[in-house]
């Protein structure tokens, strides 16, 4: 579970951090950088164990290095700082980033100790803490235990406690972090253009593009009865009766949802049923014990159904032990998530 989030001159945001817990709404105006919390712990998760930060992922896709930066400005680094329980206690593992100079630097904590903290330093890097020792590698890999490749020998065993931290943390978020973009809405178009062979199993796309696949696969699949299940008592939500896939030629594969009795194609159905159909279905195929982001949650929700929404996802997330986390601009939305008990972060 990832308990907190905190950045430094990453995108929008010049410094702050946000706690979350097993369900949490993340409240704020438009422009207070919700997304941009988000879209860090997907920049981090899907470099997880990579040589270098991977700008272009399954979760997020940056176009250029500036992107990153606060205000663009390339020679101040940008820090990304995570805090992540794993059955083995608390793990905070922080990243920071520069691509003018080609700067990095990183640090992992375990229960609030820290344990190392390693900087690029010409070709290779120095570990400046428990001990300052030179590392035969440059520390750009994420999550990785690699960069704690040190030339001589290191006696400390904090050294070794930071090595084990890091593949807990690389190992435990594997294929337990899902974000549903909002941008959501516009990636309707791209549904008729995915190869289902290349499609991940458990995840619907940040943009919920492979939403109309996932569910031919639920619709006709035996293996996925118990999720097809679970989908029709939580259609209601959508405000659906019915669903049906169906293949209009080859490769291609339409939508259609009943309504009111009455079947149209889902590019007739409205904004909310296609905002929040993918959201829905994202949380029924993660991985039990995931963490699930929804950013923009309130994206196309009227106010008279924001307390449904919010509540059947909270009650998906419970019964399949995920972590919740969703953003949201309303304070309609926010209140009734304090009705339900969830934590609201304010930004």
């Amino acid at each position: 579970m990832i308990t907190k989030i905190c950045l430094e001159y990453f995108k929008g945001v010049k410094s702050g951090c946000v706690q979350l817990g097993r369900g949490t709404v993340v409240f704020g105006p438009p422009n207070s950088g919700k997304t941009t919390y988000f879209e860090a712990v997907a920049l981090l998760v899907q470099s997880r164990g990579e040589q270098w930060l991977a700008l272009e992922g399954p979760l997020l896709i940056v176009h250029e290095a500036e992107d990153l930066h606060h205000g663009g400005d390339l020679e101040t680094p940008f820090t990304i700082e995570l805090s992540v329980m794993l059955e083995g206690g608390e793990v905070v593992y922080g990243y920071r980033y520069a691509a003018g100079p080609n700067y990095v630097e990183q640090w992992v904590k375990k229960d609030g100790e820290l344990l190392v903290r390693l900087v690029k330093k010409g070709d290779g890097g120095v570990m400046t803490h428990p001990t300052e020792a030179r590392l035969c590698v440059a520390p750009f890999a994420v999550m990785n235990e690699d960069v704690l490749i040190a030339c001589d020998p290191v006696e400390d065993e904090r050294f070794r406690m930071a090595e084990r931290a890091l593949l807990e943390l690389r190992i435990g978020l594997k294929d337990k972090f899902y974000l549903i973009s909002g941008r959501r809405l516009a990636a309707w178009k791209y549904t008729y253009e995915t190869h289902v062979d290349l499609m991940p199993q458990t995840s619907v796309g940040p943009e919920g593009q492979f939403t109309p696949h996932h569910l031919s696969r639920i619709l006709t699949l035996p293996s996925y009865e118990a999720v097809r299940e679970q989908l029709y008592e939580y259609l209601h939500v959508a405000d659906v009766e019915d669903i049906r896939v169906g293949l209009i030629k080859s490769g291609r594969i339409a939508l259609y949802v009943r309504r009111g009795g009455l079947w149209t194609n889902i590019y007739n159905a409205g904004n909310y049923t296609k905002a929040v159909l993918p959201a829905l279905l994202q949380l029924l195929l993660a991985n039990e014990g995931s963490t699930v982001f929804i950013d923009d949650a309130d994206l196309a929700v009227p106010s008279d159904k924001s307390e449904t929404l919010l509540s059947a996802m909270a009650e998906i997330a419970q019964r399949r032990r995920l972590q919740l986390a969703v953003s949201a601009k309303e304070p309609g939305f926010a209140k009734v998530a304090e009705k339900l008990g969830l934590v609201v972060e304010s930004l």
